[in-house]
């Protein structure tokens, strides 16, 4: 947003401005066409109307020091192009939160995947996603 703002100072800014700011910060995770371009974002939630849904379920299994993942991610209501990266939180037993990572979905289905963990700093509480509702979406 610095950027945005120091470019554009005392000049009206567009939505095509913030795109390119955008495009010229985003990250490689964030390139999901691989085009370093932010059109899938931009035509999804700037120029388009559909808002996904989401449920969750998942489960973190230890085993020893070693542990794993299990969840399934059903996102629903949108086109078969509608791209989103999800991100996935632990909350562990003494309150703190971390943020595991993304996954990438794409159109109205469901993903059901087991990963493994690094070592754990405590006992898992629960698993979510959009803990800090990152994601616009309907509440499900």
């Amino acid at each position: 947003m610095h950027d945005l703002v120091d470019s554009r100072r005392l000049q009206a800014a567009t939505t095509e401005d913030f795109k390119a700011v955008v495009e010229k910060h985003m990250s490689q995770a964030m390139d999901l066409d691989g085009n370093h371009r932010m059109d899938w974002f931009f035509n999804q939630y700037v120029y388009g109307t559909k808002l996904p849904a989401y449920h969750f379920e998942g489960q973190v299994t230890q085993n020893g020091d070693a542990a794993s993942l299990h969840f399934k991610l059903v996102q629903s209501g949108v086109s078969d192009g509608f791209k989103m990266l999800v991100p996935i939180y632990l909350e562990f037993a003494d309150g703190k939160v971390a943020h595991l990572g993304t996954v990438n979905i794409t159109g109205s289905t469901t993903m059901e995947r087991t990963l493994p963990l690094s070592k754990l700093p405590s006992p898992v509480k629960r698993v979510s996603i959009n803990y800090y509702y990152d994601v616009l979406a309907t509440e499900n």
